[in-house]
């Protein structure tokens, strides 16, 4: 954007998910930068030697006026004409830095360039949940190891734990935890070595280094056959408008807010389950796909005569799902409506649904089934076909893994297989110390 920097023009400039600049119209280089978090701060941009250099000049309202950055810029530009350097040394820059600064310049030069946005909104919520609470008010240049260290205890014992309001879920609760802590350490180990990059910090003085993660233990949950029939139960129920309302003492436990309570009344009525959440349910199932894949799915990615879906974006980039039978039979029954092309479709005109907790909760709940997320859909998926005996690169091909390790939590599963394997070894050892033995007698 280009206009008059004045007080009017630089506060009615609005914010957004990255920094926004406001160039001035008369004088060269001359400009206020906003960052998502509403600061408004004065630059000055010039080139020298072909390379492109910015100064700070101050902050609006803080610092530094409208008119006093003009004169301030006008200044620099003076020194600039001179053949002079005005820029600080960048070397120092981290000693004025804060972390949470850092944080930001991370974001917008970083993040939001070459990561997918679930990755952008992952490294979002750490900075603002765990690591500018607890250091975001320290300079760049004073970060050390014990900081770092603090860090990962206070994140790990949940003294960052809190409960917020989400615009689609209702509520989010941030409990913190070891393995939220070594997300926020790598996070900050990025973060750091960038600011090595951009002169903040001399090189090798990266404050991570030799921070121990805590252990991690993936938790690996699989429907049983009983389980399956249960699920299956509900899932009907739910489609038929049959599904009960369920006492307090069995509301599901991963659930964030408590099953209300209900009187005789309400417990003789059905609960009403929006159909294309029952759809998404079938689909997690059927085809092994992550949940963001299924609700962002649109009716231009399925190919049913081909039995696939071309996602052009997923966690391990573009890929292409393979349908069962029973995929195409959900698929098939899914209405179509002209103004959504989404396949699971929203309240809203044109987009597709946010979320299925609450349908997912009150079915989990209805086929008693504890301590099973969403995401144990997709285990569920591997486990079936690898007890069914398919080989590890079969099964990461389906589910689109790009790493070989990705797949082999499931090796244990595909019993038949190495039974098979092991019996053929002892087979061998049998027989070659039988024909020994038989040697050793004859003699």
């Amino acid at each position: 954007m280009r206009e008059k920097i004045t007080k009017r023009t630089v506060e009615a400039i609005r914010s957004g998910p990255s920094d926004v600049f406001l160039w001035d119209n008369e004088l060269r280089g001359f400009g206020c930068k906003v960052t998502p978090k509403g600061n408004r701060i004065y630059v000055l941009q010039y080139s020298r030697n072909n390379r492109d250099h910015r100064v700070t000049i101050g902050r609006h309202g803080v610092d530094i006026t409208a008119e006093q950055a003009r004169q301030e810029a006008r200044r620099l530009r003076g020194i600039i004409a001179a053949g002079e350097n005005p820029a600080p040394d960048p070397a120092r820059e981290g000693e004025a830095v804060t972390v949470a600064e850092l944080g930001e310049r991370y974001m917008s030069e970083h993040a939001m360039p070459h990561k997918k946005p679930s990755g952008v909104a992952q490294d979002r919520r750490n900075l603002d949940n765990h690591i500018v609470p607890l250091i975001g008010n320290l300079r760049v240049s004073e970060v050390e190891r014990e900081h770092i260290a603090r860090v990962m205890r206070e994140v790990a014992a949940g003294k960052t734990a809190k409960d917020e309001k989400t615009r689609h879920q209702g509520r989010r609760i941030v409990r913190g935890g070891e393995i939220v802590a070594n997300r926020v350490k790598a996070l900050l180990s990025k973060i750091f070595a960038l600011a090595e990059d951009w002169k903040m910090r001399p090189a090798g003085s990266n404050p991570c280094r030799s921070i121990k993660r805590y252990g991690e233990h993936k938790v690996e949950r699989f429907l049983s056959t009983d389980e399956l029939g249960r699920l299956g139960a509900a899932l009907v129920a739910a489609e038929q408008g049959t599904l009960p309302h369920i006492d307090e003492d069995l509301k599901h436990p991963n659930s964030i807010e408590p099953v209300k309570a209900v009187n005789r009344k309400q417990e003789s009525l059905p609960i009403e389950i929006n159909p294309p959440a029952i759809a998404a349910l079938r689909l997690l199932l059927f085809t092994g796909c992550r949940l963001g894949e299924i609700l962002n799915l649109k009716w231009q990615h399925v190919d049913l005569e081909r039995r696939l879906f071309r996602l052009p974006d997923s966690k391990t980039g573009a890929k292409v799902v393979y349908l069962s039978e029973p995929a195409l039979t959900v698929l098939s029954a899914i209405p179509r409506k002209q103004s959504n092309p989404y396949v699971i479709v929203g309240s809203h005109p044109g987009k597709p649904l946010r979320t299925i907790r609450r349908p997912w909760d009150r079915i989990c709940s209805a086929a008693k089934l504890e301590h099973l997320r969403l995401h144990d859909l997709r285990h569920s998926f591997a486990s079936i076909g690898a007890a069914g005996g398919l080989s590890l690169p079969m099964i990461g091909a389906l589910l689109g893994h790009s790493q070989p390790a990705t797949t082999a939590r499931y090796a244990h599963l595909n019993g038949t297989p190495l039974h098979e394997a092991v019996d053929t070894i002892g087979d061998k050892l049998l027989a070659a110390m039988q024909n020994r033995t038989n040697r050793a007698s004859q003699t």
